[in-house]
């Protein structure tokens, strides 16, 4: 009675449009935007981990306040750099998370 499974939560991958799609994010920009972003962001990149993307913002995680405010200086170049690998632009805001 208590380890019965919920089927109502599951969706058959036969009932999907696309394999690709996740909730309506293209997955394939994911994996663009992991094999660019050490590339890009250069010295910065051993600082910082992206923690994922919500929207068109990409979170990121910073060691330090330091680190926090040299990316936040530089985030519209860097919105640019990345966006230059895809064939709209979809990156529009980087955040950085709270906890350092």
């Amino acid at each position: 009675m208590f380890l019965t499974k919920r089927t109502q939560n599951w969706t058959p991958i036969k009932k999907t449009n696309s394999w690709k799609c996740f909730k309506g994010f293209n997955i394939d920009r994911l994996l663009i935007l992991e094999s660019v972003w050490d590339k890009e962001m250069g010295a910065l990149g051993e600082h910082c981990v992206l923690l994922g993307v919500k929207k068109n913002t990409l979170v990121i995680k910073a060691d330090s306040s330091v680190v926090a405010n040299e990316i936040v200086f530089k985030s519209r170049n860097t919105i640019k750099s990345l966006n230059k690998y895809f064939r709209s632009p979809w990156i529009k805001y980087l955040k950085i998370a709270n906890t350092f």
